[in-house]
């Protein structure tokens, strides 16, 4: 019991020092504000940005542990696998049940106490799922490419179920689409064989990540290894990273899948949703284009970017690039330009497959590719870790996002987003007039020049 009490003790102390459970609360404010105001939303956001969000941050926290040393230590401690998973858990998921809580009472769910219910068991599957494959795997974005895998038909065969496409009770063999169903207050079994069957996988994942993580990771980077992130040439080592570690290729072909998805996916859903609800999607297909190609494509990179970055930090290869000649300003440039290069080409391959990209708007895609330096940069001003790296991209996307409220905000009444680079992308749609570019391209740069210059001082410090 002591052990268990100190191990516990430990992982809140690091999750608060790293800020985690500010950025959950945080982000509840947002969700619950929008639960309020569209209670339709509630459930969906229950679902994917609460009892979901914390995933990547469960994982990333257990990778953390590979390069301080912590891992190795646990492994020989006398402390047993489940306890040790049960304290890697535990703050993580009281924090996402708490920050439920609110969002569940704007949203005047039907059965709050099941909801409830549903959104912990959830979470506690998932966060379980997160800590299990992040045990397996050596980097932070080996897990970031692996953890999708298992966790997709997790989040959507439910969302499918939910939307009508799919209608079988058979789909409830998936755990989480009777969690979604409570959430929604439609669900098609009892609510008591619902939490039922969901607690059992939920135990199960649990039980799972513990045993995946009470070995040692012969691949795990050591203390006192020697970085090997410092080389006469960026390019070339990432080009043997890349070689090494296929689970990179995935990333690189996302605008490619993203494209096709939405090429072959838009029209059969359009003409879904005129048959069956009598809704006329095709006024929402720019909104979708914005959000899942101008947008987020430009945003992965930028992700991606600030991950490698954090990676090469935690791993301690970048205290060697600082001492160099080669200085951490110009490895910052390179991660800059390389994530620029990989935003222009992204959009360049993703807009003309989709299909929903127009001519008209190419001014826009060219307005978002500075996106990618600007969301790596500011993920690097405010993190000074891995796991702070994730809670970071969780907020920013929500203030990289949020400019889609423009599109339904005519006139001066979207001006309060006109500090966001995101306001100008939105305006850009339709062929813009030479003084949407003019300030598209001056909020980009006012805001690459702040971040480049917090960034640059938190690598350099």
């Amino acid at each position: 019991m002591s052990a268990a009490v100190a191990l516990l003790a430990t992982q809140w102390r690091v999750q608060w020092r790293l800020g985690i459970p500010a950025v959950i609360a945080g982000l509840a404010v947002p969700w619950t504000v929008l639960a309020a105001t569209v209670p339709a939303v509630a459930p969906y956001l229950l679902f994917v940005e609460v009892a979901a969000g914390g995933v990547f941050i469960a994982g990333v926290l257990v990778v953390m542990d590979r390069p301080t040393g912590v891992a190795a230590a646990l492994a020989v401690s006398p402390a047993r696998p489940a306890v040790v998973g049960a304290a890697r858990l535990a703050p993580l998921w009281l924090v996402t049940v708490v920050a439920a809580v609110p969002v569940l009472l704007a949203a005047r769910v039907q059965y709050p106490l099941a909801g409830l219910g549903a959104v912990a068991l959830t979470a506690l599957l998932l966060l379980a799922l997160g800590v299990g494959v992040a045990a397996r795997r050596r980097t932070v974005m080996g897990f970031m490419t692996v953890v999708p895998w298992p966790l997709a038909p997790l989040m959507a065969v439910p969302l499918v179920v939910a939307a009508g496409l799919v209608s079988h009770p058979a789909w409830y063999v998936v755990p989480t689409t009777g969690a979604l169903a409570l959430l929604r207050g439609e669900a098609q079994h009892p609510v008591w064989l619902l939490l039922g069957y969901l607690t059992l996988w939920a135990g199960a994942a649990v039980a799972w990540a513990a045993r995946a993580g009470s070995g040692t990771d012969p691949a795990a980077v050591r203390p006192g290894a020697r970085p090997t992130a410092v080389v006469s040439s960026f390019p070339r080592a990432d080009l043997r990273n890349i070689a090494r570690d296929a689970v990179v290729w995935p990333i690189a072909a996302s605008p490619l899948l993203l494209g096709l998805v939405l090429r072959l996916g838009v029209p059969p859903l359009t003409g879904w949703a005129e048959r069956t609800h009598g809704v006329d999607a095709t006024a929402y297909l720019p909104v979708l284009a914005l959000l899942a190609i101008v947008l987020h494509v430009p945003v992965i990179a930028g992700m991606v970017g600030a991950l490698v970055v954090l990676d090469d930090h935690d791993d301690r290869a970048l205290a060697a690039i600082r001492v160099s000649p080669l200085g951490v300003g110009r490895y910052l440039a390179y991660r800059l330009v390389q994530v620029t290069v990989v935003a222009a080409a992204g959009l360049a391959v993703a807009a003309p497959l989709s299909g929903q990209v127009p001519a008209a708007a190419w001014f826009a895609c060219v307005l978002a590719v500075p996106l990618a330096p600007t969301f790596t940069l500011a993920v690097l001003a405010v993190a000074r870790s891995r796991a702070q790296g994730i809670a970071a991209v969780k907020a920013l996307g929500v203030v990289y996002y949020a400019p889609l409220a423009v599109w339904w905000l005519p006139g001066v009444a979207g001006w309060p987003f006109a500090f966001l680079p995101g306001f100008w992308i939105v305006r850009a749609w339709d062929g813009p007039p030479l003084g949407v570019l003019f300030g598209g391209v001056v909020c980009a740069a006012g805001w690459l020049l702040l971040l480049h210059r917090a960034a640059l001082r938190r690598l350099s410090g």
